[in-house]
């Protein structure tokens, strides 16, 4: 099971994606374990994923959460840090806003006991 590791410019952008039942339940399979108010870890429960692949499941349904309940009336997307292909995306930005700032990605197996949030 590979870990990613999220870090929220903000913690609002967090704690608000998490207040959200309907986003709790859509990432409750990754095992979401939030750190602080501004890092959450999530397992991706398929194996054979590489860590970029994780990266980008796990940022996936963050972005479309970010875009569907923290700006749902503006025009603009949410993009990746790094929209290069086959290179770590590194985070999330909206309109030149970034909100998630780093992603952390396992390469080697981590100890970390999950708990559900």
């Amino acid at each position: 099971m590979r870990a990613v590791k999220l870090h929220f410019r903000n913690d609002s952008y967090l704690t608000t994606l998490l207040a959200n039942d309907g986003f709790k339940i859509d990432i409750n399979y990754l095992s979401p374990y939030k750190i602080d108010n501004n890092n959450i870890v999530l397992f991706d429960p398929v194996t054979q994923h590489d860590p970029l692949d994780t990266e980008m499941v796990v940022l996936s349904k963050f972005a479309r959460a970010i875009k569907n309940i923290i700006f749902p009336t503006t025009n603009s997307n949410i993009e990746f840090l790094n929209p290069i292909l086959g290179q770590q995306k590194g985070g999330l930005v909206h309109d030149r806003l970034v909100i998630i700032d780093s992603t952390d990605l396992e390469r080697m197996a981590i100890n970390i006991t999950a708990r559900q949030l």
